[in-house]
């Protein structure tokens, strides 16, 4: 298990489950849709996948971060095109955790929450092929995928904040985790969806070809200021949680 220096705020060396104490019930809730934290990772010159996956920006620390994030929400989301690059399964896959989910008075695992324009996903997916995963689709398109082993659930939307809306009310999801990618990130802050961020810095210089940022809107940018609230360093890689100012 890894251990991480409590740069800000100063304090002793910690874990992933006690640097995120308390995070679940920190914020207060918005009032019609689930809470947004997003979860990225970049490389210092700001590249957020090698080869079209993120996998070699990471390693066992970041990976611990990210599992814990997941362990703690009602939902993970994220888009179609990370889903299929990244080959989603499964969101938790340790039985030991789910019981503490349930414990905790959680279902056994998030609900995966799918943003697809065109429902173009493989019934083969793993996450679709697993008959314990339960997957709502937020898609403005009417039709519906091919039978799957997975419980799939539809969300007809072409607005984001109307679809998470509707997953608030539907599915009581309160705090939702989303995975990217930046094209589903510049829409969640297009519409003013996004309450916090978590950044894990990789400590790397990748270079190459110009790549994705962490967000890509080609309409007019909407900055949004953020607070520093928690940075952590394991291995000179920096995890950062920053909290957006309404």
């Amino acid at each position: 298990m890894a251990r991480f220096r409590r740069l800000l705020p100063a304090g002793p060396d910690c874990d992933a489950g006690e640097a995120l104490a308390g995070w679940r019930d920190e914020l207060p809730r918005t009032s019609r849709r689930p809470r947004v934290a997003l979860n990225m990772i970049a490389s210092v010159d700001g590249r957020v996948a090698i080869g079209g996956r993120s996998g070699q920006l990471g390693g066992p620390a970041d990976r611990e971060l990210f599992h814990t994030l997941r362990a703690r929400s009602d939902a993970v989301m994220a888009a179609a095109g990370t889903v299929r690059s990244e080959r989603y399964g499964p969101l938790i896959r340790d039985g030991d955790v789910r019981e503490r989910r349930v414990a905790s008075g959680l279902a056994p695992q998030p609900l995966a929450v799918i943003a697809s324009r065109s429902l173009a996903l493989d019934p083969e997916l793993p996450l679709l092929a697993d008959p314990d995963s339960r997957v709502v689709i937020i898609t403005p398109a009417a039709g519906s995928l091919a039978p799957t082993r997975a419980s799939v659930d539809y969300i007809r939307s072409g607005s984001l904040t109307d679809g998470l809306v509707e997953l608030a009310q539907a599915f009581a999801v309160s705090v939702i985790v989303c995975e990217g990618g930046p094209t589903l990130n510049g829409a969640l802050l297009r519409e003013g969806l996004i309450d916090e961020l978590f950044l894990a810095l990789s400590p790397q210089l990748v270079g190459g070809e110009a790549g994705p940022s962490l967000l890509i809107d080609d309409g007019k940018p909407v900055p949004a200021p953020l607070e520093l609230r928690l940075l952590l360093e394991h291995d000179s890689m920096l995890f950062a949680r920053y909290v957006v100012r309404r």
